[in-house]
């Protein structure tokens, strides 16, 4: 039998098996009585319980953009110090919900904007939604450009068919079945990408130590001298800055301005934050992020470092420049895949790849849904329309959310500048005015200013930076990062914050 075939019979039976899921709630619901606002398609009527919290924000995380591709692309190009540029600062983020876990759920806010609303009013609200969506359609489109450049192979199609495909799909489980189809969806999204990551660590291993056999070197062949040659292979990484080695290869000034961009941002991120309040106590909340950090260690750090070391000795770079078939090391996977993986596996790996695009798109598309329809457009109609008008609207919003990511996903072309500048924006411009809502003083013109004057000089920073007009004020170790530009925004929020004026 054809193999391409099989691929897309494994392709359109797990759309299937996700789609049904969506028509299952949609149908359950409609046996019940109409909903009287829209908390039950946004928050499940928050009686989530922690191990679907767990697994939910861990398979948003086990994602192919972000430890798929991402995180496997930064082991190969710094070695072991990647760890310090996505896992070990996403394993503090999760350190910071346990401990603030409680607290978050006190304030009784469903999304940061209605946090802010609360206090300052819906045009504050309303505001802040504003850089959220921006930022999730970012994510949501850079894991569906990374869906399709990676699956479209195995389909014998064009990425961007692929891509359209997902977003379709996507969108029918998310307008049937609301947050509740997201995270049941999760649970077993979360189950074939866990299983994807540890085949292809094994897949990963088993190719290092048939090389290194074949290359005469029979004494490697026992498991910890593989290990050990796996763990030097830091040496060959072609990004390791010059005046570092091994665990410190990005260089400090790198290593230090990835923690100053993600970790503010991260600690407030819109996603964790919604499951967090989708729990239903704090007990289970708490459990949610036990389970999530556990995974994360596992499948963002563990696993991926050896996939990313694996490929720097089968795939070494010739004179610090990556092989042209790796995509600048975005195509690991599916090149470990073809050269090292019998074609019955490649289905089930394509289909733990499905999984792993579907697990953090419909994250995505559900908080710019959120962004846009509870936080930017309800606060406006909810004296005005009925509850069932609202919810019709929740979805469709939804739907919408889906193809703006697919949207912008037809126009990336590198993760690097995505993930940095949309985490930056987190920090730049959503973290001052959240933290600043519990500082009893704060007025509304502080959090307004701080939005406005964060987001926009994030983003014309960013482009002076790619302009390289920024190389003339920047200290030699900034310039050298190349995302100096967050640096600037934060400092821009902090002088919006800075003007007061009397209540």
């Amino acid at each position: 039998m054809n193999l391409t075939f099989i691929y897309w019979a494994a392709f359109l039976a797990y759309c299937a098996s996700v789609v049904s899921i969506g028509f299952y709630i949609w149908f359950k619901r409609k046996k019940g009585p109409p909903p009287a606002d829209t908390q039950l398609f946004w928050s499940a009527s928050r009686k989530v319980p922690g191990y679907l919290i767990g697994l939910s924000i861990s398979a948003s995380m086990m994602s192919i953009s972000w430890s798929c591709v991402y995180g496997v692309q930064l082991f190969y190009w710094y070695g072991l110090g990647a760890a310090w540029l996505l896992a070990i600062p996403w394993l503090i983020t999760m350190a910071g919900y346990f401990t603030f876990a409680p607290l978050f759920r006190k304030l009784n806010a469903f999304s940061q904007p209605e946090l802010l609303g609360k206090k300052f009013g819906k045009k504050v609200r309303q505001l802040l939604a504003l850089p959220l969506i921006f930022v999730f359609i970012v994510w949501g489109g850079a894991e569906i450009y990374a869906a399709g450049i990676t699956i479209a192979p195995f389909l014998n199609i064009s990425p961007q068919m692929t891509m359209l495909l997902i977003a379709v799909t996507i969108a029918l489980y998310t307008y049937t079945g609301g947050f509740a189809a997201v995270v049941s969806t999760d649970r077993i999204q979360f189950a074939f990408v866990a299983l994807f990551v540890i085949i292809m660590a094994g897949i990963g291993l088993n190719a290092v130590t048939g090389s290194l056999h074949n290359s005469g070197l029979n004494h490697l062949g026992k498991s910890n001298d593989v290990l050990s040659q796996i763990f030097s292979a830091t040496r060959l990484a072609p990004k390791a800055h010059q005046g570092y080695s091994g665990f410190f290869s990005p260089g400090i000034a790198l290593i230090a301005m990835t923690f100053f961009a993600y970790l503010p941002g991260w600690l407030i991120e819109t996603d964790v934050w919604i499951r967090l309040q989708a729990a239903a106590n704090n007990k289970e909340a708490r459990k949610g992020i036990l389970i999530a950090g556990t995974n994360s260690l596992i499948f963002v750090g563990l696993l991926p470092m050896l996939i990313g070391l694996s490929a720097l000795l089968l795939y070494p770079p010739a004179n610090g420049i990556v092989p042209e078939r790796l995509h600048d090391g975005a195509l690991i996977f599916a090149s470990l895949m073809q050269d090292f993986s019998p074609g019955w596996l490649n289905v089930l790996l394509g289909i733990g790849l499905l999984a792993a695009s579907m697990s953090t798109v419909d994250t995505c598309g559900n908080v710019v849904a959120l962004s846009l329809s509870y936080d930017l457009i309800e606060p406006n109609l909810s004296a005005k329309w009925t509850s069932e008008k609202l919810n019709k609207l929740a979805r469709w919003i939804s739907v919408a959310a889906v193809f703006i990511a697919f949207s912008y996903g037809l126009v990336i072309n590198s993760l690097w500048d995505i993930f940095y500048l949309s985490s930056g924006v987190l920090t730049t411009t959503i973290f001052i005015p959240v933290i600043s809502s519990f500082f009893p003083n704060t007025n509304r013109q502080q959090v307004t200013l701080s939005t406005i004057f964060g987001f926009a000089a994030t983003i014309i920073f960013y482009f002076l930076e790619a302009k390289g007009h920024l190389k003339f004020i920047e200290p030699d170790w900034l310039a050298s990062t190349g995302v100096g530009y967050i640096v600037f925004g934060f400092l821009c929020g902090l002088i919006g914050f800075s003007v007061k004026r009397k209540n």
